[in-house]
């Protein structure tokens, strides 16, 4: 019975309107590896409800949003860092933000077309910065010892 009471729980924390509740909610989280895939979790949730707005709006008006799905990548990254793990030997929450940052980069480039022309270098920056964030990842998993 507990079983199947903490699948449950698990399930509910893992569902895509968990971090609905905002950045906020996903501060909350005590356990830095589990805020970092919730703030991952939260950016794509972000970016879904971006892509609408960003058909018939223009970047003046979502920019708001995507600053905080920049706030929420930056927490994922520096949750990890806090974590005070090495990466090379505790790779498993490194390498799945890793591959959650390649996924909403590639995202980011779906959505980049919907943008007018004057609007696509913003856009261009944000992909940069997100695309730094992944190889400063696999760096600290592939990088060098230091």
């Amino acid at each position: 019975m507990k079983l199947l009471w903490w699948i449950a729980m698990w399930l509910t924390a893992a569902a895509p309107g968990a971090a609905g509740n905002g950045l906020e909610a996903v501060k909350a989280e005590a356990n830095l590896e589990r805020r970092s895939e919730l703030a991952l979790v939260y950016a794509g949730e972000v970016l879904t409800r971006l892509r609408p707005e960003l058909e018939t709006k223009t970047w003046a008006a979502v920019a708001p949003e995507v600053e905080e799905f920049r706030a929420a990548v930056d927490l994922s990254v520096a949750s990890l860092k806090a974590t005070g793990k090495d990466a090379r030997r505790s790779p498993k929450y490194f390498k799945r933000a890793e591959l959650k940052l390649r996924e909403l980069s590639r995202r980011l480039k779906g959505l980049q077309t919907l943008l007018g022309v004057d609007d696509r270098p913003r856009m261009d920056e944000l992909i940069a910065y997100v695309e730094r964030l992944q190889d400063e990842l696999v760096d600290r998993t592939m990088g060098v010892r230091r």
